[in-house]
This record gives C-alpha cells, sequence and structure tokens, in this order.
C-alpha cells in the first residue's frame, strides 16, 4: 500500500522550494531549522488535508508554508512568533508567494487559543518544559511535536512527538535525537552545579545532582589536566545516542563537560580519600583524569552495557512527560 502521506510532503516539499525563505543573498535566516529537518518533522507530524495547525517559532517562515500545503484548502495555519521582524518577514513572503498562513506576534509558550483547537501542534524551539496549554489547545487525539530538555545537562535536547487522549493528558509519548533552538524562558526541573572556565567560557562542567560547588570544581579540573585518552568502545558508536542512554540510566555523578579536547558527557566523584576522578566519552574518545581512574572504569562498564542491550537509540527507550504545575517535563529510562 502507498504511503500517501509521505507522497503528500513530498508534492508539498516541491510545491514550497526553500529558496523561497531564504535571505536576499541566497543564504538561510537566523534563527532558522535546516530545511531537511524541518522535513523530516513533517514527516513524523503527519499532518492530513482540512487539518487546523499551530506553528510556533517562525524562524524563516518554510515550515508554516509547509504546513499550508499539507492542510491544503480546507485547513488552517496559525503561526506564533514572538519577535515582530520575524513575523512580518514571514508574512510579507506568504502574502507574495500565496501561502494561506495567519501570523500572529506573541508569547509561544501560551500558544493562541483563539484558533484552538488544533489537529498537529509543531514548534521549532525548546521551552524549559512543555507547558500545559499546548497540551490544553489540542484536540483529543492530536499531535504536537517539540524540542525538549530531558535531563539537566547543557547537551540533553531531543524532540517528543506528543498525542493526548479525551483529557488532553499525554496518551502517547515518543522521545527521538535531535533538538532546537532554547526559548528564551527560565524553568530547570533538575538540581546542577556548574563549573565555567573565567578564562575560557566556552570549556565548563556540569554535574547533575546537589553537589558541593568545590566537588564540581575539582571534577572541572581534572579532566582539564587529563592524561589518559582511550578510542570509543565501538568504532562506529553514536555518541548522541549513547548520551542519552547515559541520561536515561541515570548513573550517580553524570556529567557533561567540555575542555580542549572536545565535549563529552561521563562520570565524576570524589574517592574516600578526597580524590576527584572523572572521565567522559565524546565522540571519538574516552578522556580520564588517568588510566587508572576509577571513573573511567564506571564509565566503561557503561558503554559496554549500552554495546550489549542492543546500542539502544533515543527513539527505543522508554518515553514519559512528568508534570509539574502547568507545564510537563520530558524524560527516559531504559525499558
Amino acid at each position: 500500500m502507498p504511503d500517501t502521506s509521505n507522497q503528500a510532503l513530498d508534492r508539498a516539499i516541491y510545491a514550497v522550494p526553500t529558496e523561497q525563505f531564504q535571505g536576499a543573498d541566497g543564504r538561510a535566516v537566523r534563527p532558522c531549522t535546516p530545511a531537511v529537518v524541518t522535513h523530516r518533522h513533517l514527516r513524523m507530524l503527519d499532518v492530513r488535508p482540512g487539518a487546523r495547525v499551530m506553528d510556533i517559532g517562525i524562524g524563516s517562515g518554510l515550515s508554516a508554508a509547509l504546513l499550508a500545503q499539507l492542510g491544503g484548502p480546507d485547513g488552517r495555519v496559525t503561526a506564533v512568533e514572538i519577535e515582530p521582524s520575524l513575523a512580518k518577514r514571514a508574512e510579507a513572503l506568504y502574502a507574495e508567494h500565496g501561502h494561506q498562513v495567519t501570523v500572529v506576534v506573541g508569547d509561544g509558550l501560551l500558544g493562541y487559543r483563539q484558533s484552538a483547537p488544533y489537529d498537529r501542534i509543531l514548534v521549532g524551539a525548546t521551552p524549559p518544559a512543555i507547558p500545559q496549554a499546548w497540551l490544553q489547545q489540542l484536540k483529543p487525539g492530536g499531535t504536537l511535536l517539540c524540542g525538549v530538555r530531558i535531563a539537566g545537562l547543557p547537551g540533553a535536547y531531543a524532540i517528543a512527538r506528543v498525542t493526548v487522549d479525551d483529557q488532553h493528558q499525554p496518551h502517547q509519548v515518543e522521545i527521538h535525537h535531535g533538538g532546537y533552538t532554547p526559548m528564551v524562558a527560565t524553568y530547570s526541573a533538575d538540581t546542577v552545579s556548574r563549573v565555567v572556565d573565567q578564562q575560557q567560557p566556552e570549556f565548563s562542567l556540569t554535574v547533575l545532582g546537589d553537589q558541593d560547588h568545590r566537588t564540581a570544581a575539582s571534577l572541572f579540573a581534572v579532566l582539564h589536566e587529563a592524561t589518559h585518552s582511550e578510542p570509543t568502545p565501538a568504532p562506529d558508536l553514536d555518541y548522541f545516542h549513547l548520551k542519552n542512554w547515559l541520561v536515561a540510566a541515570e548513573p550517580s555523578g553524570l556529567l557533561e563537560a567540555s575542555i580542549d579536547r572536545g565535549t563529552g558527557v561521563g562520570i565524576g566523584f570524589l574517592a574516600p580519600d578526597g580524590t576527584a576522578h572523572a572521565a567522559i566519552v565524546t565522540d571519538e574518545h574516552l578522556i580520564a583524569d588517568h588510566a587508572e581512574s576509577p571513573a573511567l572504569e564506571v564509565l566503561r562498564a557503561l558503554s559496554h552495557q549500552w554495546l550489549e542491550e542492543g546500542a539502544l537509540r533515543t527513539h527505543e527507550l522508554q518515553a514519559r512527560l512528568t508534570r509539574d504545575g502547568d507545564v510537563w517535563h520530558a524524560r527516559v529510562s531504559r525499558a
């Protein structure tokens, strides 16, 4: 049986060329999600003819135009953008190229009740947590696709696909590898300790849990001075999926660090004698304070466990949303 939804998206991509939404110099507008990513996420969203859709975070304007093409003449697309200049630019392009999109300038975290309920909501950004307002504005059985944080670590971004039930509660939740630019908002469900190199602020360490700041600083120091490096446990190891599996496994002392040899996720702790030990895995190497580091032993064991369990990819992890007042936090765990 032919995949008609994929065929419809292929036709939409042909009808709405990316070039319509590039700048006058032919370059992508910032902020802007790459077209290939937008296309992939629209396949996941599965928009049908006649759908009522909200697009939050207008970017270049491409995603809303594609949504309008997928919804057809009986559909309705509302694009919400907090930056007036981006909204104005996209609105002019929609008028020029004949895309039926209603543009609203406003705070996307609130959604847009005036055009609700929606069959689909696409959010081209990562909120600090998923607002209940988005789920409430979906029709029962409707689907939300948005960026999420799956932990308090700096790089713990992913994509959530959430379908709601008759009570606007999460019914089906999937978490996929990927990410969108963070929204301008602050909130964290995790307790973390963070250390930043004052001379080179691009280097930092964040450790999950209620850690003493001096402990985090000690872990950062030994990673900065690390004397040991070795190849990752598998030649074609997919760092991003291993990282998300480690987040799901929730080992004690989970941390993420950016040092001169790369960015990685790993383990850090103080030995009974107060000595700091830390190790991280990057996309190419395991890096540790020294070759006999107990933190390195733990990280090696965890990496091999991930491989033994089938090198689970992010979408194969168990996904859930947990409610905290008026917001929901996305989390992954091992099945």
